[in-house]
């Protein structure tokens, strides 16, 4: 994170969440410390966990992936696909902190998935048009198992998640996704699953995403991209309005339960098993959501002070 990063977060945060929420954000990088004692505690679990980040997230990335192995007690694997704003350093980083963890650079996978999508120019256009839709195309082209999970930088578990667990043990045919807290689905999915002979389920957040890699068919992209105007809607909704669209059509989509918190209130509820600090609450992460981790990890090799 740059200087002028910096400023920015603790300005940001300040507006947003005051002084509790700016210094937990100036603390922030506290957590390259602790992360590789956390880890070095627990049973390895080669099992890949994918996320996007880039230079301005890879704190929030780290605080995940350790709330992540302190709720689950073990020790995964963790692929971290670049939004292209990461750096060698930044690279360096994780693979000091998460050891046996692959990082995937911009220009590897560029390279990799102009290859991939030949044949499909739209679905090419749609990868490059906004970061985010690199959790549709290149998290699934370099999962290397046949079902995939991906957590948001911006996501914290306070307790074991029992049901993303029991997914990884027997996924079967079974999406899983957050349950977001308005449809924030383009219009125009809604006519491409029409077209494509389904029905598209609404209110699919992908903050959380555990699916099969057979739900992302590409001929189905294609189609999607060119019958309709998905290419011309907000960029921050294309990738979630596709996996909605693939989930609907080629799998059986199931909404985490509630304790999965997707929420804009200003308090986690009691017994929540994560949550997703969205934009209009993300200055929590850093006031609620590492406050509450510290108990998790208090104890543990190199960890906090409760």
């Amino acid at each position: 994170m740059t200087s002028t990063d910096k400023f920015k977060g603790f300005i940001r945060n300040l507006r947003h969440g005051g002084m509790s929420s700016a210094i937990g954000f100036l603390r922030s990088p506290e957590i390259r410390k602790i992360l590789p004692g956390l880890c070095q505690s627990f049973p390895r679990k080669e099992f890949e966990i994918h996320l996007l980040s880039g230079a301005s997230r890879i704190d929030m990335a780290l605080w995940m992936a350790a709330s992540w192995v302190a709720t689950t007690e073990r020790h995964w694997r963790f692929v971290v696909h670049d939004d292209g704003t990461l750096t060698p350093d930044l690279a360096d980083l994780v693979y000091r902190t998460l050891s046996g963890s692959r990082v995937i650079t911009s220009l590897e996978s560029d390279a990799a998935l102009a290859g991939a999508l030949t044949g499909y120019p739209l679905a090419l256009k749609c990868r490059n048009l906004h970061p985010l839709s690199r959790k549709l195309f290149d998290i699934p082209f370099f999962s290397s198992g046949s079902h995939f999970l991906t957590i948001d930088t911006d996501v914290l578990f306070f307790r074991r998640p029992d049901r993303l667990l029991d997914w990884v043990s027997e996924p079967g045919r079974t999406s899983l996704f957050l349950e977001d807290v308005a449809d924030n689905s383009l219009p125009d999915a809604i006519e491409a699953a029409r077209l494509l002979g389904g029905a598209l389920t609404r209110r699919i957040n992908t903050g959380i995403i555990a699916v099969s890699k057979e739900t992302i068919l590409l001929p189905q992209i294609e189609e999607c991209l060119e019958r309709t105007s998905i290419l011309n809607g907000d960029p921050w909704f294309i990738e979630q309005s596709l996996y909605a669209t693939l989930a609907s059509l080629n799998s059986n989509v199931e909404f985490l339960p509630p304790s999965y918190e997707m929420s804009v209130a200003e308090t986690c509820q009691d017994d929540a098993v994560s949550r997703h600090y969205v934009g209009a609450v993300r200055h929590l992460f850093y006031s609620e959501g590492i406050q509450k981790l510290r108990p998790l990890i208090a104890g543990r090799p190199h960890g906090l002070e409760p």
